[in-house]
C-alpha cells in the first residue's frame, strides 16, 4: 500500500468538516424576561416587564423551576420550586429561546414570593428612615473613594462626616421627572447634592463605610401660596428668598404635612432659641410672617423623597441589607418629626399660606416639582430671619420624610 500522505488527510478533512457541520444542530440563543406575573394561565404566565409591556412566557414539563430568595443576586443559592408555585405579584426571571421568545417554552425560570418581597422592602423602607444619615455634599474625591458631606446635628449646627466608598455601594438617584429613585453610579453625585447614606457608622458617626446612597439635587425653599388649582395639582406662589415668581407642581406622590403648634414652635426655637412668637394660624398668617426680617434664603436642602414601586436596589426581588440596629433616629430631625404630623391635601391649602417645599427644581427656579410640601411653618418663617441669612440652606430635611426601598 502507497503510504497516505499529509496533503491526502488534509484535503481529506477539508471535505468532512462541512458534512460534520451540518450534522450539528446549531447553538441556542437565549434572553431574559424579567417583571412581576400578572396572571398564570396553564402552562403559561402573562408578565409585565420592568420596561412596562407586557409578554408571555409558557413553560412545559422540561422547564426548570427555582425560587430565589429577595434581593439575592446569586443564583446558585436558587432552590428547586414547582410551575404551581407561581401566583400573580411574583417576580420572575425567564431564560427563553431569543429566535420565539413567546412561542417556545422557556428553559428556566426564576421565581422570587410576592410575601418575600413584601417583607423585605418593608424591612428596607425601615432602614431608611431609622438608620440613615442625610446631608449636603461638600467634596467628592473619587481617587481616594470618599465623599464629604454636612450633616445637621440635633441642635442645628452642621458637621462634616466623611463617607468611605471603597466597598459595593448602591447608588439610587432621584428622576426629576417621576421624582422616584432609580439605580445610578458615583459619577451621578454633584457637590452641592443632598445624600441619604446607610452603612457602618464609627462610635461619633464622623465616619460611614458606605453599603447605599441615595442623591438628588433637591432644592428647599419657603414661598407664600398666590393661588391654587387642584385640578392640575399647579400652585402658584411667590419665592420669598428671591421675592419672584414660582410654579409649584404637586404629584401624587407628592408627600403633604401640616405642622401642629407645638411642633412649629419647637423647630421655630430650634433655629432661633431666643424666639417667643407662636402661630399665627393658618392662611392669614403668612402674609405678616412673610414681610418679618426679609425672608429667608432657600438652600440645596432636604434628601430624596419618594420611594420607587415594586423595589428598587439589587436582586430580582428588591435592594436593602439587614444592619441589625446601627445608628437611630435623631429626636429633633425635621424628617424624623413630620412622619408624626398630620397629612393634607391641596384643597386644605389657602392663598396666602406660607409653606416650605421641597423638590427638583428649574435653573432658573421658576418652577419645581414637589416632592415634599409642608404647612404651618409660619413660626418658623418669622424665628428664621433672626438666625442668620439662610436657615434653611445646607441640610434643612423637610424633604426627607420617605426614602428609597
Amino acid at each position: 500500500m502507497r503510504p497516505v500522505t499529509l496533503g491526502a488527510i488534509l484535503a481529506l478533512v477539508s471535505f468532512a468538516l462541512p458534512a460534520l457541520a451540518q450534522d450539528q444542530p446549531a447553538r441556542q440563543r437565549y434572553l431574559s424576561v424579567i417583571g412581576t406575573v400578572a396572571k398564570t394561565d396553564g402552562q403559561s404566565l402573562t408578565v409585565k416587564t420592568d420596561k412596562g409591556d407586557s409578554t408571555t412566557v409558557k413553560f412545559d414539563d422540561r422547564t426548570s423551576f427555582l425560587r430565589i430568595p429577595a434581593g439575592e443576586t446569586d443564583v446558585k443559592k436558587a432552590v428547586k420550586a414547582a410551575s404551581g408555585e407561581v401566583g400573580a405579584g411574583d417576580r420572575i426571571l425567564a431564560r427563553v429561546r431569543a429566535e420565539d421568545p413567546a412561542g417556545t417554552p422557556a428553559a428556566t425560570v426564576y421565581i422570587t414570593k410576592q410575601a418575600e418581597i413584601a417583607q423585605r422592602q418593608q424591612k428596607t423602607r425601615e432602614e431608611w428612615q431609622t438608620q440613615s444619615l442625610t446631608g449636603a455634599v461638600k467634596a467628592i474625591d473619587a481617587d481616594d473613594r470618599k465623599i464629604v458631606i454636612s450633616v445637621r446635628g440635633p441642635a442645628g449646627a452642621p458637621r462634616d462626616v466623611t463617607l468611605d466608598i471603597s466597598g459595593n455601594v448602591d447608588y439610587q438617584r432621584t428622576n426629576p421627572d417621576t421624582l422616584k429613585y432609580e439605580p445610578s453610579a458615583l459619577a451621578a453625585i454633584q457637590e452641592g447634592d443632598q445624600v441619604r447614606v446607610l452603612g457602618e457608622k464609627n462610635a461619633d458617626q464622623t465616619l460611614i463605610k458606605a453599603e447605599a446612597i441615595a442623591s438628588g439635587s433637591i432644592k428647599t425653599i419657603p414661598v407664600q401660596i398666590k393661588s391654587i388649582d387642584t385640578a392640575t395639582g399647579m400652585i402658584s406662589a411667590t419665592d420669598l428668598a428671591s421675592k419672584k415668581p414660582i410654579t409649584i407642581s404637586v404629584k401624587p406622590e407628592t408627600t403633604m404635612k401640616r405642622l401642629d403648634d407645638a411642633t412649629a414652635l419647637m423647630l421655630a426655637r430650634r433655629l432661633n432659641p431666643t424666639f417667643q412668637g407662636g402661630a399665627r394660624g393658618g392662611a392669614g398668617g403668612g402674609q405678616a410672617g412673610a414681610g418679618q426680617g426679609g425672608a429667608p434664603t432657600g438652600g440645596d436642602a432636604g434628601g430624596g423623597q419618594n420611594a420607587t414601586a415594586g423595589g428598587g436596589g439589587r436582586g430580582l426581588g428588591g435592594g436593602g441589607r439587614g444592619r441589625g440596629g446601627r445608628g437611630g433616629a435623631a429626636a429633633n430631625d425635621p424628617s424624623r418629626l413630620l412622619e408624626t404630623q398630620a397629612s393634607i391635601e391641596l384643597p386644605d391649602l389657602k392663598p396666602g399660606e406660607p409653606i416650605v417645599v421641597t423638590g427638583s427644581a428649574a435653573k432658573d427656579m421658576s418652577r419645581l416639582t414637589a416632592m415634599t410640601l409642608v404647612a404651618g411653618v409660619d413660626p418658623i418663617l418669622r424665628a428664621a430671619p433672626q438666625n442668620g441669612p439662610d436657615p434653611l440652606g445646607g441640610n434643612w430635611n423637610f424633604g426627607d420624610v420617605a426614602a428609597p426601598q
